[in-house]
């Protein structure tokens, strides 16, 4: 199969790796630069400590001709994107957005068979051409429009170790509950700058945690509360040592994904007439840690 990831990121890089392992990729990059660098040197995998290498074509020029499109970008990048698949002729089409933000632009694609998913492994890109699987989790999808069964089913079937697949039937319930992961732990990391842990390992933390993510919930219109509340907790627990990707942006100072995850809870919540002081107040403070110092 013909595959096109388009982002040059982590996750861009995480899956253009595994993906070539049994198909043809091409990724396409920000700029022309780490394009030339991995047409050149290949692509590499650092996992448990090894190294592992793969070739693969890369161009910046979006040219976006393959029957499979894996869209990596962050929501902030997507509009010229959108764009141009709007004048593509009809393709399955993966987003992998943090967030649920970018849904408003799948209406516009209606006539590409989409798939929306999430990424549950870690990954940090170390340089243009180089991606640390930092650890192994599963990418999860759902189909958004007219489900493509015998696509679904090739992916399914056709695993690659180290980077399984698993297909949902509930888009929805998918993406709220990495939304509700998101929109809770990120900010707080973000402005307390503490490690994951610490939001249930500091009492006084947890608190807070809970306020915000009883806020998260009612406005996602979710049921089996406690059920999404453990698996946030479980989230803070495997994840103790880690920086959220928000904290991260806040330190590099670095635009942020609060618009997409938590903005996209404030347009959630005008929409049914719902307060959500604890979120209107992360959305403003991480947005001003955005601008910072003049």
């Amino acid at each position: 199969m013909k595959i096109g990831v388009i982002g040059s990121g982590a996750i861009g890089l995480l899956f253009s790796y595994y993906l070539s392992r049994k198909h043809s990729v091409t990724l396409y990059t920000k700029g022309e630069a780490q394009a030339s660098v991995i047409r050149e040197k290949g692509l590499s995998l650092v996992r448990d400590g090894e190294i592992l290498h793969t070739s693969l074509q890369a161009k910046q020029h979006p040219s976006y001709e393959e029957e499979f499109l894996v869209v990596t970008v962050k929501q902030y990048h997507l509009q010229s994107i959108i764009e141009r698949l709007q004048n593509s002729p009809s393709k399955t089409i993966l987003f992998l957005q943090n967030g649920m933000d970018h849904l408003k632009y799948l209406p516009k694609l209606s006539h590409h068979r989409l798939l929306i998913g999430v990424v549950e492994h870690g990954a940090m890109r170390m340089n243009d051409h180089t991606v640390e699987q930092t650890g192994i989790g599963q990418s999860k999808f759902a189909s958004y429009n007219e489900p493509n069964h015998q696509f679904i089913h090739s992916i399914l079937n056709d695993q690659i170790p180290s980077f399984p697949f698993k297909y949902e039937e509930n888009w929805y319930e998918m993406m709220a509950e990495k939304l509700i992961v998101n929109a809770t732990i990120n900010p707080l990391t973000a402005l307390l700058h503490v490690k994951n842990g610490a939001l249930i390992e500091n009492e006084y933390y947890k608190v807070i945690l809970r306020a915000l993510f009883e806020e998260v919930f009612v406005v996602l219109e979710l049921k089996n509360k406690e059920m999404f509340w453990n698996h946030v907790v479980t989230i803070c627990e495997v994840t103790a040592k880690n920086q959220s990707s928000m904290y991260k942006d806040v330190q590099a100072k670095k635009q942020t994904e609060v618009e997409a995850i938590v903005g996209y809870v404030l347009r959630e919540a005008k929409r049914l007439n719902l307060q959500v002081p604890h979120s209107t107040f992360l959305f403003h403070a991480i947005k001003g840690l955005e601008v910072g110092e003049e």
